[in-house]
């Protein structure tokens, strides 16, 4: 049995060239959390299947940060990396709260990493309560009157 087709779209249908996939980043090596990526971590190939989220190669990946296992080989998707931690998970830290000509410092433990200004959970040792507070540089956070 043959399929007839109107002459111009059998045409347009042989003439077509097929579309190639986009390239997306895969990892080279297992990376793990907190690894910063270099440029021989990763390489531009096409995606084995469709996911949400992948990489594009056009995008530069090299200082990012590894924000979870990966395997080799696999296709890396925007929740595995991000921009580098200014503060660790765990590491004391120091917090400042200022507000109209006052400021206040005190030590805190990091209950989560966070880059520079992205919100993190910050355990005050003295007063057992958790805060909320900003991240502004490497191993510094400010708490944010509402």
């Amino acid at each position: 049995m043959s399929l007839w087709l109107p002459p111009l779209v059998a045409a347009l249908l042989l003439s077509a060239a097929p579309v190639a996939a986009r390239e997306v980043w895969h990892a080279t090596r297992q990376l793990a959390p907190g690894d910063i990526i270099a440029s021989q971590d990763v390489e531009a190939m096409a995606p084995r299947r469709p996911m949400p989220g992948l990489i594009e190669a056009e995008r530069n990946l090299v200082g990012l940060e590894v924000k979870r296992r990966v395997r080799g080989s696999a296709a890396l998707t925007e929740r595995d990396v991000g921009e580098p931690s200014a503060i660790r998970s765990t590491q004391m830290i120091r917090v400042f709260w200022k507000r109209a000509g006052v400021t206040l410092e005190m030590e805190g433990r990091a209950m989560e990493s966070g880059a520079l200004g992205e919100m993190i959970r910050v355990h005050n040792p003295r007063s057992g309560r958790t805060i909320r507070a900003l991240v502004v540089a490497d191993g510094t956070a400010e708490v944010r009157a509402p």
